[in-house]
């Protein structure tokens, strides 16, 4: 007989009964609750940990911020240039005239004094300076911003690369973390959404219980170098804040050329020089201060310096003729000292600097000072510096600017000369300006003409009402405390008619002057806000040709910097002639039509870019307001690929109103990147559009 196989010990009925695969199911799905709870739980813990570490790390310095102030170190910093590729471009690049020839491979050293102020400037005054570099000269001196990162500020390297360690800038970083030995976490952080120019990436060590920053690593790309820096961080206190070594490899690449540089900074080095010394080009001095030695590379490059000194020495050792029993001697190329300079002025800034003072002289091939506006057309301008010191409170400056606008076809210059007494105290000076003034438009000539001649002669394209503005001016300026200045002076102008036979032709005047007192009082009640100004004037009378009138202008301006490199500027101003005796120009201080403005602030930011010449001098009053606001970070910088490249991003809008017209307005948006700054412009009369105009501006090298 067969025998029976073993029967399970449940009734398969009764397995079925109690629903045996729902039990099943019901266990995994437990299961899985369980994991997803418990992975849930973890990253719940995790979040809380990051967010708690993040809280430490952006309190720590509040401990210790106060007492930075005064803080001095002694700083030894070396630099290592290799050129990699290289062209006649290079040459263009400013100071990199010195390094577009010849060797390959430099290196520079310094010895400085790094000092923490209140206001949390940091000044570096250096003391000892040797490289290998032709005469001494320097080479891409922006580096030196990327000496000492500040990680618990705003910013990392002055005005510029947002803090991944600051509170404020956490809304553009993501972070992670992983736990290491000893009580530390490392810290990853990348930009949030895209990659910008004013983001970095990297990694840091964080002490896990009190938040301080062991080290960090910082990749990132600004002005056309790409950077990564290396830094290690004080142990405690103040000395938390600062670094005790910094590390930073810089690729810089351009229309072919590529420029890898290296360099390295030790602080708190325990040699102090005196305040006084101030020593360039002595080897055997930055032999004896250095605190560790140079590397192979480094030592190999001073080697084959030394070795070429040699060989130019024995060249110009006397060879005694044989013949004649003359010396004779290696001619010296004057020649080509005198290219050399003149070449290096052409693409470079000039500063010739000694105790008595100095001279800077602008690059006459500088693409920063030329300019574009669809009003103005293009515009060049150029600048020439210098200072006479008499004894320590008291100097002589001159800061002259020139410009040339290819519309016009006119030259224009500002020479200002300014004797500064006082200054170390009070910022008091007196000053003689000289200046081919702006092209100006005279307000009731035609209508003076139309009375005189009727309607039936044509003043069509005679440019009757158009004169060349030539202006001195001698002022005295004395600041009575810290929130208030006065300013005394008087003012000449002699206004020449751009046409001046159509205006003897039809028996107008063609020259006009006036010599008026003047009068400006300022002051800026409390220490960050607005500027106030109240400007008087008052024409003498004199000859027939001199005009006799009195102006009054009020000016109030602000600009509030917040946090994460954003910027807000306000101006509001009103002016107002109370008499106008013989006076047909209308020309203001603080509203009018500059040919030679300062920069983007002073340009962009306080004037209209689309207002017709002429009517800025065709109302006996005005009433102005603008505001812009700058940020970095906002709407083009966001969009992948391109907005990578944006530093800043403005907005402008700007109201006028004048005698016999509709409220003047005009909105603007405005970039900036490392190549140029540009801005479009509608003009509004009321709500009603009336036209669309550009500006701009090269930015290249900007900062070099």
């Amino acid at each position: 007989m067969k025998k029976q196989a073993d029967k399970p010990t449940t009734h398969p009925s009764l397995w079925k009964g109690l629903g045996g695969h729902s039990l099943l199911r019901g266990l995994g799905r437990l299961c899985l609750l369980l994991v997803v709870c418990h992975f849930s739980l973890a990253a719940s813990f995790a979040q809380a940990t990051d967010s708690l570490l993040l809280a430490r790390m952006f309190n720590y310095c509040k401990n210790y911020e106060d007492s930075i102030s005064g803080f001095k170190s002694n700083v030894y910093i070396k630099h290592l240039y290799q050129t990699e590729k290289r062209n006649f471009t290079l040459w263009c690049v400013p100071s990199m005239y010195a390094i577009a020839s010849g060797r390959r491979s430099f290196v520079s050293e310094q010895y400085s004094r790094l000092t923490f102020k209140e206001d949390g400037e940091l000044e570096n005054l250096r003391q000892v300076y040797y490289t290998t570099i032709p005469h001494n000269r320097r080479a891409m001196p922006t580096l030196l911003e990327f000496i000492t990162p500040e990680l618990y500020g705003e910013t990392l390297y002055g005005d510029h690369i947002l803090s991944p360690f600051n509170r404020v800038n956490r809304i553009f970083y993501r972070y992670s973390t992983a736990w290491l030995n000893n009580h530390q976490t490392r810290l990853y952080f990348r930009p949030r959404k895209v990659s910008n120019t004013q983001l970095v990436k990297g990694l840091a060590t964080i002490d896990t219980e009190t938040g301080r920053i062991v080290d960090a690593t910082l990749i990132g790309e600004f002005d056309m170098m790409h950077f990564q820096t290396m830094t290690m961080q004080g142990d405690e206190g103040a000395r938390a804040m600062l670094p005790k070594f910094c590390r930073t490899s810089v690729d810089f690449k351009f229309l072919g050329n590529h420029i890898s540089s290296l360099f390295e900074a030790s602080y708190d080095c325990p040699i102090t020089l005196p305040d006084t010394v101030s020593v360039k080009g002595d080897r055997q001095l930055i032999d004896s201060i250095r605190p560790y030695s140079l590397s192979p590379a480094e030592q190999a490059i001073y080697d084959q310096r030394d070795s070429l000194r040699a060989k130019r020495q024995q060249a110009d050792t006397v060879v005694i003729d044989s013949a004649m029993q003359q010396p004779k001697r290696r001619k010296h190329n004057y020649w080509k000292e005198i290219g050399g300079v003149v070449g290096e002025s052409l693409v470079q800034r000039m500063r010739f600097t000694s105790e008595q003072g100095y001279v800077r002289l602008s690059p006459i091939i500088n693409p920063q000072y030329i300019s574009y506006s669809r009003r103005k057309g293009f515009s060049y301008r150029f600048k020439l510096g210098a200072q006479l010191n008499l004894d320590d409170n008291k100097a002589l400056t001159m800061n002259t600017r020139f410009g040339y606008n290819f519309k016009q076809r006119k030259f224009y210059f500002n020479l200002p000369i300014r004797l500064e007494y006082n200054y170390r105290d009070r910022d008091a000076y007196a000053e003689i300006a000289w200046a081919s003034g702006n092209r100006i438009y005279n307000s009731t000539v035609e209508d003076e003409l139309r009375k005189q001649i009727g309607d039936d002669v044509s003043l069509d394209g005679m440019n009757l009402d158009q004169f060349d503005d030539w202006k001195m001016h001698f002022i005295n300026v004395l600041p009575l405390n810290n929130r208030l200045a006065v300013e005394v002076g008087i003012v000449f102008h002699q206004r020449k008619a751009v046409n001046k036979k159509g205006m003897i032709q039809m028996g107008m005047p063609h020259e006009y002057r006036s010599l008026a007192p003047a009068l400006s009082v300022k002051t800026r009640p409390w220490r960050e806000g607005p500027l106030f100004t109240i400007d008087y004037e008052r024409g003498l009378p004199g000859k027939e040709d001199f005009m006799t009138y009195e102006r009054w202008e009020l000016d109030a301006s602000l600009k509030h910097r917040m946090h994460r490199l954003q910027t807000l500027n306000l101006r509001v101003g009103a002016g107002f002639y109370t008499l106008r005796d013989k006076n047909f120009f209308m020309d203001y201080s603080n509203f009018r039509d500059e040919n030679l403005p300062e920069g983007w602030d002073d340009d962009w930011s306080g004037n209209f870019q689309l207002l017709r010449s002429r009517m800025y001098n065709a109302s006996d009053y005005y009433i102005r307001g603008n505001v812009s606001y700058e940020s970095p970070l906002m709407v083009i910088s966001l969009v992948p690929l391109v907005g990578r490249y944006v530093e800043r991003e403005r907005i402008y809008l700007s109201s006028l109103s004048i005698a016999h017209t509709r409220l003047y307005s005009e909105l603007g948006y405005g970039i900036t990147c490392r190549y140029f700054s540009m801005g479009a412009f509608a003009s509004f009369l009321n709500t009603r559009f009336q036209e669309i105009g550009t500006k701009f501006t090269f930015e290249l090298f900007r900062r070099w």
